[in-house]
This record gives structure tokens, C-alpha cells and sequence, in this order.
């Protein structure tokens, strides 16, 4: 089901598997499993949290234009790069920018966000762009926006900005409009997803079976439940499950919530600054969970999805968007 490192034209430890997906021109790409997300940092937590994340042998970071921090991971990048001797080919980047663009507005927030990262780099290139909401964040653009800036993306990469591209909060209707106007893959669909959402329906987990009958790799963030509403903040990290599967392993609640997603070929990006978790986050692929403890963990129920009824508006509401 993983690829391997073989796949990725990048110099990545055999031990680091990544997962097949289709790129501009259809070309065959991977995208690490693991990479590290920046969502809430300011721009020196993620300089110092990438600088010390490929330290460890990550080669994969997660940003957005909207995170206001893309500035401190460009500079993470240059920094790692020079003290690894890794050439820009050996590592990926994934970023987004906004929904609910135009053409021209697309256009400039696809600029600024490679400039942020790389600053004054005329041949600077993503590894994968996303649509960061199948709208604006306040529901505003609808189906007509989606397909005009999609098309705007596809033009920006044929210029050798990106080598692939892909959304984020989509539900199956919303990558529809998408697909009636696509020319190239909608490589990557990246959503909330988590132990505790094994067992709910398409309309709360954005549907992954529809995502991958259409070759749209599924991606999860907020692996954790990290956003989520106390008690639920912290059920994946120290909850009996989680822990008391990780106890057969000699591995954390965390390392167990992780590895049932990349045993599916899900791909995460858990966030953290901190040196011991960073490596225990990496350290995914040294144990295998039983088919009788991925069950227990698919059939879980909670953590719900942020924003499920009675919380306030969040993801569980992405598939209301018009």
C-alpha cells in the first residue's frame, strides 16, 4: 500500500515511506508520510521547529499563506538546507492559499506565498499547492470560484511553480465542481481526520472512499485532535486507548494515534517545537499495530471532529459550504 523512498526524487532514509500520488502532466510523485505541520506558529517558532525538524531527518513541511508564517519556514528551510547539504529536490513543501479567488487574486496569493518561502528565487517551486477551503472562510465564492481559480493554479504551475496540486476541507461535491474543469490531477485532499472518526459518515470525514475512487490521495491534519475542546485535546495523546495499545509497543498514545493513520497510507504532519516529541512523531515506522488494535482504534467514537454539534463552527461544517 506505501510507496518507498524510491519514489521520491529526493535523498530520504529507506525507512522514510511515502505515499504515490499524481502530479502535474501526470507525472509519478511521493509525498512523505510523515512531515511536520505549522499551523498557529508564529514565523520564529517555525523557523526554529523546521530547522530542528529536518535535524531529525524530516524532509517535509506543511504551511499556508493564511498562517502568517511562511517567511520563518523559508528561512527554517535555507538554514536546514545549508547545515544538511540538501539540494532543493531532497526535501517537499507543501503550501495553501486562500478559497474563493479569482483569476488574478489567485494569481498574486500564488506568487506571494512562493516568494515568502523562497525570496528572490526566480526558479522557487512547491512540491504541492492546495485550495485551502472550497470558499471564502466566510462560505463566499461557490462552485463558480472553485472552477476559475483551480484553472488559475493549473496555469501558475505549468510554469514550473508546482509540482502538483490539491485542496484542503473539500467534500465530494465541492471536488466535483473541480474535476468538471480539471486538466491536470487534483493530486491531494488535505482534512481533519483522526482516531475517533473511524466509524462516522461521509458527511462528517469528507468522504474518503469517493476521494480515493477518484485518485485524490487523503491526507489528515489535526492527527492529534490538537484543536479540539478539552477533554478531547488530549484522548490521542494519554487517553486509555491509545495508551494502553502503545504499552504493547513501548511506544506513546500519540505514536499509536499516528501510526493508524500511515498504516492506512494516510499521510500526517503533527505539529510540535519540541526535540522529543518531533522524534517520537518521526518514529512511526518501527512498529506495525495488530489488525485487532487497528480495529479497536476504527471503531472508536471519540474524539468527534471539531466543530461537530453542540462545539461552534469548524470542519464539521465544510460540507455545508455552498
Amino acid at each position: 500500500m506505501l510507496g518507498l523512498a524510491a519514489l521520491l526524487p529526493m535523498a530520504l532514509p529507506a525507512s522514510y515511506p511515502t505515499v504515490p500520488m499524481k502530479g502535474i502532466g501526470g507525472k509519478d510523485l511521493g509525498m512523505p508520510l510523515v512531515g511536520l505541520g505549522t499551523w498557529q506558529y508564529n514565523s520564529s517558532v517555525a523557523e526554529a521547529a523546521v530547522k530542528l525538524a529536518f535535524s531529525l531527518g524530516y524532509r517535509h513541511v506543511d504551511t499556508a499563506l493564511g498562517y502568517g508564517n511562511q517567511d520563518g519556514v523559508g528561512r527554517g528551510l535555507a538554514a536546514a538546507s545549508a547545515a544538511a547539504g540538501l539540494k532543493r529536490a531532497d526535501y517537499f513543501v507543501t503550501s495553501k492559499i486562500p478559497g474563493g479567488l479569482n483569476t488574478s487574486a489567485a494569481t498574486a496569493a500564488l506568487d506571494q506565498a512562493l516568494e515568502q518561502l523562497f525570496p528572490g528565487d526566480k526558479d522557487a517551486y512547491v512540491d504541492l499547492m492546495l485550495q485551502h477551503f472550497p470558499a471564502s472562510w466566510s462560505g463566499e465564492g461557490g462552485p463558480s470560484l472553485r472552477k476559475e481559480q483551480w484553472l488559475a493554479m493549473e496555469a501558475w504551475a505549468h510554469k514550473g511553480k508546482a509540482k502538483a496540486l490539491g485542496i484542503s476541507h473539500y467534500c465530494a461535491r465541492h471536488l466535483d465542481d473541480v474535476l468538471s474543469v480539471a486538466t491536470e490531477p487534483v493530486s491531494l485532499n488535505q482534512v481533519q481526520y483522526h482516531v475517533g472518526m473511524g466509524q462516522q459518515n461521509a458527511t462528517f470525514c469528507h468522504d474518503p472512499e469517493y476521494m480515493k475512487a477518484k485518485g485524490v490521495v487523503y491526507m489528515s491534519y489535526s492527527s492529534l485532535c490538537g484543536p479540539c475542546p478539552p477533554p478531547d485535546n488530549t484522548e490521542l495523546i494519554s487517553g486509555d486507548l491509545v495508551t494502553s495499545i502503545g504499552a504493547q509497543h513501548g511506544k506513546t498514545g500519540a505514536q499509536v494515534a499516528l501510526r493508524w493513520l500511515v498504516q492506512q497510507g494516510i499521510p500526517v504532519i503533527p505539529k510540535s517545537s519540541s526535540a522529543t516529541h518531533l522524534s517520537e512523531n518521526f518514529d512511526l515506522f518501527s512498529f506495525t499495530l495488530t489488525a485487532e488494535e487497528m480495529n479497536r482504534l476504527h471503531l472508536a467514537t471519540s474524539p468527534v471532529e471539531t466543530g461537530t454539534p453542540p462545539q461552534p463552527p469548524d470542519d464539521a461544517q465544510d460540507c455545508s459550504v455552498p
